[in-house]
């Protein structure tokens, strides 16, 4: 069944902005989300809330497959991040590669994701 339009949109709103978070420079995560475990926060946000509106707006040809196979490659990334426990400070968040990759890959779907919504322009 079809999903109403009012409900993707607000998919789709919710998915960019937990994409524009996960893209942020560590120091704008960190006091976003002051009060949280951060790198929990944006790894969790991403996977468990974003990866179900990523499929949903899929599904409903709101995103394309390149964009998805992108929000799909930042969640496996914070997948195998997920085994090493050193990667979940905010000064891992500051200082490791692999969260910078996972900001680069965002600010790639991001881009992506604002031509889409502009046309292209």
């Amino acid at each position: 069944m079809e999903k109403d339009i009012e409900d993707i949109m607000q998919f789709y709103d919710s998915f960019v902005y937990i994409v524009e978070q996960i893209s942020l420079d560590a120091e704008k995560q960190i006091s976003k989300l002051m009060g949280t475990v951060v790198a929990d926060e944006l790894a969790s946000d991403f996977s468990e809330i974003g990866m179900v509106y990523a499929k949903e707006l899929l599904d409903n040809e709101w995103i394309t497959k390149e964009q998805y196979t992108i929000a799909k490659s930042i969640d496996e990334m914070l997948a195998g991040m997920s085994k090493r426990n050193e990667l979940w400070t905010e000064d891992a968040l500051i200082n490791a590669e692999e969260w910078e990759n996972c900001r680069k890959k965002g600010r790639k779907l991001l881009q992506m994701l604002h031509l889409s919504c502009d046309g292209g322009n």
